[in-house]
Parts: C-alpha cells; sequence; structure tokens
C-alpha cells in the first residue's frame, strides 16, 4: 500500500457524505486557509495579502471569526471516523500535500486543510466550543509529522489512533519512516502482539543504541503479558510525554537482554527514594476541557491551590518558600520561552510567570477572574502537565512529576542511553517494574552523570537554519557565548579527537584513532569514563 501512495498521481480522502453542516465546516476551512500563509520550517503564520494583515483571521490571540454554528461544525467535521484511523497516516503522509478531502459535494486540499489546521491549533479557541481543543489537536497531529518523523515520534502521536489488530501499531506506521528508523524490523504476523512489541523494543536498544523508548511505559492495568519495560502500544498513554529532556545527556545505552527469562538489565544512577506523592488531578478531570475556559481555569486554580497547600506540610519540602521556583519549573516542566532561541513565544516567559505562580500559591491570595485569564498559559501548562500524574518528593528533596501509579518508596533513576527520569517500583530479588518517565527538578539535563551546570550557562534549543530544526546548544548568558559542547566535560579520555564534519556547528562527534571508528556518542559520557570520575552507577534489573 505504501508504494501505491507514494506513486500515486491524486489520493482522495473520503469522509462520508454531508452531514453536520460538512459544507459549512470545509467552507470555513477553506475560507481561514485562504487567509493565511504558513512558513512549514517555522511554524510561523502571516498574512496571504495586505488586506488580511489586520484582520482577526490573523491574530492568534483571538479565535477565528466564526459564528457558534460554524464552530459546532467543524468540530463534528473533525470528529468524523476517518481521523480517527491509524492506517490513513501512511494515507496522507506518503501523498506529500497531494491528497483531496471530499465530503459530500465539497472538496478542500490537503494543503489547504493542513494550513487551516495549523491556525486553529496556534491560536486562541473560543469558550463554549466543547471538544474544539481535542478535536484540533488530533488533526494537526495527522497533518504536521515534518519531512523526516522518528519512529518514536510517530508511535506517540499514533497511541490513540483505532486498528483492528493491535500489532499494526508497530507494522502500519513502518512505511513513515526512513529505512534506518525501521530497525530492519519486517511484518510477522506469526508473531503474538507482545512479542512483537518486545522485538521493537530489543532491536531499538540493542540495534538503534537508544533506551529512550522506554519514556513510553506506563505501568497501567490490562498490561497482559507485555513486560513493564515494554512499551503496551495498545494501552493509551494516559500522561503526556515530557519535551526537551536529556537526563542521561549523550550517553550510550548499558543495557543486557536474555530472551530466556524476559529480563532487561539498566546501568544507571539511583538518584533517590519517592517519600511523599499525590496525584494532581482526580481521574474525571480530562472532561473539564469542555467546560469552558473560564471554569477550567477556576478548576485548575483549585487543584493547584490545594498542590500548593499539601506541598507546605510537607517535611521533606523543607522551605516552600525556597523550593517555590523548583516547584514552579516542576509543574510547567522548564517549557519556557527563554530555552528556545530564538525565544519561543508560545511558551511562558519565565519571570511573568513565576510572579503569577507566586501569587496563585499564596493562600493569602483571592485572585479575580481577570487575574486567572491573565494567568491563562501558566494555568493551561499546569493542568496538562499534570493530567495522569502526581507530585513526588524524594527523601533528598527533588521534586518532580511522575505517572498517577507512582507509590511511596519508588525509586528515581537515570539511566545510560534514557533520556527522561524514570521511575521504578521495586519488587522482589531486587527486580523493578517500569512505572514510567518523570520530570525531575535539577536531573534533567545530565546532572546525575555530571553535576549541575555552572550558575551563568544555560542550556538552550538553538534553531539551525540549515537544518530546519533546533539543537542542544550551551549559553553563557554572562558572556553572551555560545558553544556546541557541555562546559561541565573535560579533556577527551586518550585516543579519541573530536572529528570534523559537515554539521559540527551542530553537534560533535568523536573517533577512537586507536581502533578507527567513529561515534557521536561522547566518549566521556562512556560506562569507563563515568567509572573513572567514581560516578556511583547501579545495574536494574527490570521485569
Amino acid at each position: 500500500m505504501a508504494d501505491i501512495y507514494r506513486s500515486a498521481a491524486n489520493v482522495i480522502i473520503w469522509l462520508g457524505p454531508e452531514l453536520d453542516d460538512s459544507t459549512g465546516a470545509i467552507r470555513a476551512l477553506k475560507t481561514l486557509a485562504s487567509k493565511i500563509n504558513v512558513d512549514w520550517t517555522h511554524y510561523t503564520i502571516s498574512a496571504a495579502s495586505k488586506e488580511d494583515s489586520e484582520s482577526d483571521w490573523l491574530d492568534l490571540d483571538k479565535h477565528a471569526p466564526f459564528d457558534n454554528e460554524t464552530w459546532f461544525s467543524i468540530v463534528r467535521l473533525l470528529n468524523r471516523s476517518w481521523f480517527s484511523r491509524l492506517w490513513i497516516w501512511q494515507e496522507v503522509f506518503l501523498a506529500h500535500n497531494g491528497a483531496m478531502i471530499v465530503c459530500g459535494d465539497n472538496t478542500i486540499s490537503w494543503g489547504d486543510f493542513r494550513k487551516a489546521v495549523v491556525s486553529l491549533y496556534r491560536r486562541r479557541k473560543p469558550d463554549r466550543v466543547p471538544d474544539l481543543h481535542r478535536t484540533v489537536t488530533r488533526a494537526w497531529q495527522i497533518s504536521n509529522l515534518g519531512d523526516q518523523p522518528s519512529l518514536r515520534t510517530i508511535l506517540r502521536r499514533t497511541k490513540d489512533a483505532q486498528c483492528s489488530d493491535q500489532r499494526d501499531r508497530i507494522y502500519g506506521v513502518l512505511n513513515l519512516v526512513q529505512e534506518k528508523e525501521r530497525l530492519g524490523i519486517q511484518p510477522d504476523y506469526t508473531k503474538t502482539t507482545a512479542e512483537v512489541f518486545r522485538d521493537m523494543m530489543v532491536t531499538s536498544i540493542f540495534e538503534y543504541g537508544d533506551l529512550t523508548l522506554l519514556t513510553c511505559c506506563e505501568l497501567q492495568d490490562g498490561r497482559g503479558d507485555v513486560p513493564s519495560w515494554v512499551p503496551n502500544w495498545s494501552i493509551p498513554r494516559e500522561c503526556k510525554e515530557i519535551w526537551g529532556a536529556r537526563a542521561c545527556w549523550n550517553s550510550l545505552p548499558q543495557a543486557r537482554y536474555n530472551d530466556g527469562d524476559g529480563y532487561l538489565i539498566a546501568t544507571g544512577r539511583r538518584m533517590g527514594t519517592i517519600v511523599q506523592v499525590r496525584q494532581i488531578l482526580s481521574d474525571d478531570s480530562s472532561s473539564l476541557a469542555g467546560t469552558g475556559k473560564v471554569p477550567q481555569l477556576k478548576e485548575t486554580y483549585a487543584a493547584l491551590q490545594r498542590l500548593t497547600s499539601w506541598l507546605r506540610d510537607q517535611p521533606a519540602v523543607g522551605d516552600f518558600d525556597r523550593q517555590l521556583e523548583p516547584i514552579y519549573r516542576t509543574v510547567c516542566c522548564n517549557e519556557f520561552s527563554a530555552r528556545y532561541e530564538p525565544v519561543n513565544e508560545k511558551h511562558i516567559d519565565y519571570q511573568a510567570g513565576l510572579d503569577h505562580f507566586r501569587t496563585l500559591a499564596d493562600p493569602t491570595k483571592d485572585p479575580t477572574e481577570d487575574f486567572l485569564i491573565s494567568c491563562a498559559m501558566l494555568l493551561d501548562a499546569f493542568y496538562v502537565n499534570a493530567l495522569g500524574r502526581s507530585f513526588i518528593v524524594t527523601a533528598d528533596g527533588y521534586v518532580g512529576l511522575a505517572p498517577k501509579t507512582a507509590r511511596h518508596g519508588d525509586v528515581v533513576a537515570v539511566l545510560m542511553g534514557c533520556q527522561s527520569p524514570i521511575l521504578l517500583h521495586p519488587n522482589n530479588n531486587e527486580e523493578y517494574l517500569v512505572v514510567g518517565e518523570g520530570y525531575v527538578d535539577g536531573l534533567m539535563t545530565g546532572e546525575a552523570f555530571l553535576g549541575p551546570l555552572p550558575s551563568n550557562w544555560q542550556r538552550v534549543a538553538r534553531y539551525d537554519e540549515s537544518t530546519g530544526i533546533s539543537w542542544d546548544a550551551f549559553i553563557d548568558r554572562g558572556r553572551g557565548v555560545w558553544q556546541v559542547e557541555d562546559p561541565r566535560l573535560g579533556p577527551l579520555p586518550e585516543g579519541w579527537v573530536e572529528e570534523k564534519h559537515p554539521m559540527q556547528h551542530v553537534f560533535a562527534r568523536y573517533r577512537n584513532t586507536e581502533e578507527g571508528f567513529a561515534s557521536i556518542y561522547d566518549p566521556r559520557m562512556m560506562l569507563s569514563a563515568l567509572r573513572a570520575r567514581n560516578v556511583e552507577l547501579h545495574e536494574f534489573k527490570l521485569v
């Protein structure tokens, strides 16, 4: 099928007959698309003409100027069953913008649909339209994969898509990624679902050299015979993924797998034990998305107040006012505008958000409705990050977010080759169940292996024009100096040199002069180098 879609002169996407004013919905999407241009490299939106430059069509702080019935018709259109299916992802991705959506007698090109959807996704949404955020987000995920998505990105994006055979969670998306990303996996329907999921994880670790898919695991009921260290793609995730984590920095996974006993043994650091844990939102809190903007803000503020009041009473937290900023960074997962270069205004300004958070966390304050509206970006970030999660405090005073299944006594570990801290539940015989990934303030940028960054240095996602993506870089805020190399790293081990290559302005590559091989993994982060620096490492037996 993939070759058919790649070779097709035209791909027709049939949504079904005209129904629920689908005519009005398509007309509205075409109108919106005609008013804007989209720079797909930077995802910026500009006016299609001079006349549109000062209109509400361009202002992302306002919702598009549609009436109520049009908004509801758009939701009903985006709720059609086509958008929920797994196999449609290759249908649109491989068509390369050459697809046409047909609904009844109405059509809209896939290119115009993408433009309209990215505008709806980026801009403010009306309070009065239930389910708008969910349907627009799903349409945006389908229509904006990028040119070279990773297998991890695809698997995360399609986690809620529907398919009749759960093995197609893997097999149905292989054609969406480059050959090297397919890990040599070939569809084999003689295998069970558990075997397909396990084999993909094992291949990712030992062929691709990456343990980061471990962040896709969540300890939930209904896992069946899938080990806890294997993501069960047939169960929808409850937590939003954590972006931008580099907890293991540039280290190569150190892991062993025995097919006979099914254990995965992974090397890393034990960074603490949970002593306090509290689920942040109730299990039915996702229904708040349909209550309207102001009611949701009030409910989210109430949840934040309950959390901060609880934290004030926890001895492990210590002085709450001194811990205010780590708590603030945690509930925002450290997603702030200054973490990007150029500054990304889609995210919270750190200082303005901190001032708002200080007021919201103060039990003596009674914020007005207007103040809550001014805090909308902060409260929305807290709400999204809190869904399906608990707030944790470790014996050493670390604060963080973990899946809601985290318990007192669970271990916070940073594993070599895994970008996020992982929560582990100790079992009998020194075995651990993988609870899931966490955000732990102070452990998200290699601190477990390298210690904290010098106070004047900051890790930033710096945009590179030549590649069209952002790369990790470091800036000395005092001197305004940028560099690719982590300032905590010392000299290279004997027998290693940094190799010159066309992309050295965004990432380093190293060559072993004795054995003649090159590596993108920093030799200063290898097992032998960490042990030479007396980094205390532990082997975790994952079941």
